[in-house]
Parts: structure tokens; C-alpha cells; sequence
């Protein structure tokens, strides 16, 4: 069963790119802007992991994925955060990422990361 990725990015181009690159490795891809969306997606059971970007509209990554580890029935999913912000390690340990890829990253990189954290998922 193909695992399902959910990509929060808020950039059209940098969320199309990611998609591409997700659903060329066989990836379900469901990719969204805002929190809100987000949310309901995690809370409907559909999601294997998560590609956060930090810096969001409205509510910031990092606020976003504290809510996703602080939650029982969703911290169990590896985040991984996409961000060119260079606090991005101490960001990460704060709110309880699994793991983080700096913006602009190697494509060879991120797919690991993917692959990776994908793995893992039951």
C-alpha cells in the first residue's frame, strides 16, 4: 500500500515541486497552505508523514507541529521540517520534529529523508 505523504508548504512552487518529486517515488501526495486544512487531513487517519514548512501564513510550523506530537492520536507521525530559517535545529527540538531538511536542499537529500521517515510508519 502506497504510504500517503502530507505536504504544508504555503510557497505553489516549492509545494508543486515537493509533490512531484513524492509522487515520482511512488508516494500518495496530499498537499495544503494552511493549518486549519491540515488539521482535519491528520485528524481523518490518512496520513503517514508530514513535510512542514516553518514559515507559514497565519499559524507558524513550528506552532503546527507542536499540535501534531502534543496529540495522541498523531504523534506517532514523523514531521520533518523544509525550512530555509537558520534556527532550524533548535526550532526542531522545541517542538518535537523527527527530523528537519534545509530550504534550498539537495533533491537526492530530501528523498532520503523520505524515504527514511516513511519506513518507519506502521
Amino acid at each position: 500500500m502506497k504510504k500517503t505523504v502530507l505536504v504544508i508548504e504555503d510557497e505553489p512552487i516549492i509545494a508543486e515541486m515537493m509533490s512531484i518529486l513524492l509522487e515520482e517515488d511512488g508516494y500518495n501526495v496530499t498537499s495544503l497552505a494552511d493549518t486549519v486544512r491540515a488539521r482535519q487531513k491528520l485528524h481523518a487517519n490518512e496520513i503517514d508523514l508530514v513535510m512542514l514548512d516553518l514559515g507559514l501564513k497565519g499559524e507558524d510550523g513550528g506552532s503546527m507541529c507542536a499540535y501534531i506530537k502534543g496529540q495522541d492520536d498523531l504523534k506517532h507521525i514523523p514531521v520533518i521540517l523544509v525550512s530555509g530559517n537558520v534556527d532550524l535545529e533548535k526550532i526542531k527540538h522545541e517542538c518535537g520534529a523527527d527530523d528537519h531538511i534545509a530550504k534550498p536542499f539537495d533533491l537526492d537529500h530530501f528523498m532520503g529523508k523520505v524515504q527514511q521517515y516513511s519506513a518507519v510508519v506502521n
